[in-house]
């Protein structure tokens, strides 16, 4: 009768862990980052009873991710790739519209002036074409001052949008730091808590979304991240350790 007590106070105690599981996954499913946890069960071990051996239950083995590594890897790949060339798109398009302006572009500017030259040319002693040339020269004169600070003020953006992503990097790596710290506590990724893994994954989305990065895991899941051609080289988050990177 005991043992019956026992293997149903098992079986409850291990399906409450599992709706506890569930839950928790209904309660984060708009948690970014946040991975969908399975529980796994199994049997407990049988005692033995004279000759035999008899099932004492189930037990909960552990809580584990939904997560694919190939995936994440690729979107992390995929996200680079897409955000490396969305500035260089972005600010070669606005200077693209700003050289092909007619109300600021030099192309009807340059047009009015060797228009004027070439009538001028034909005429030189015609005041009023005389008049005309030097309006349209002011003209290109302006024209190129104010081009001039067009492309000053994209240039003051760029910085200062260099600037920015330079410090969300550095702000990533040293929390990448911290998780790293936090998982050098257990000895395999299957014992890392997944609130812990989910961070770590989030922050190096995040990470691959303002620069290109190479990683590499260890054994217990604490990653090393590279930002240069090889692992090796451009280390920025190695081990417990963030190293901050600037801008020149």
């Amino acid at each position: 009768m005991s043992d019956m007590l026992g293997i149903a106070s098992n079986g409850i105690s291990a399906y409450q862990r599992a709706l506890s599981t569930v839950s928790n996954n209904i309660a984060n499913v708009n948690t970014e980052g946040y991975s969908r946890q399975d529980v796994v069960l199994a049997d407990s071990a049988p005692k033995k009873i004279a000759s035999m051996y008899v099932g004492t239950g189930v037990m909960l083995k552990t809580i584990k991710r939904q997560y694919d590594e190939f995936a994440e890897s690729n979107l992390r790949n995929s996200t680079s790739d897409l955000s490396n060339q969305k500035p260089m798109v972005e600010y070669t398009k606005r200077v693209m519209d700003i050289m092909g302006d007619k109300s600021v572009g030099l192309s009807s500017a340059l047009d009015d002036f060797f228009t004027a030259a070439s009538s001028l040319s034909a005429d030189p002693a015609s005041t009023v074409l005389r008049t005309s040339f030097m309006r349209s020269s002011e003209g290109v004169a302006s024209r190129f001052a104010e081009l001039s600070g067009q492309l000053d003020l994209v240039a003051t953006e760029t910085r200062q949008g260099v600037e920015s992503t330079t410090n969300q990097i550095n702000t990533l790596t040293s929390q990448l730091a911290l998780v790293n710290q936090g998982m050098a506590k257990y000895p395999t990724v299957d014992l890392q808590p997944p609130e812990l893994l989910d961070r770590r994954d989030l922050m190096l989305r995040q990470l691959s979304d303002l620069a290109r990065i190479k990683t590499s895991f260890s054994p217990n899941g604490t990653v090393t991240v590279s930002m240069g051609t090889t692992m090796t080289q451009g280390v920025v988050v190695d081990g417990n350790k963030a190293r901050p990177i600037g801008v020149n």
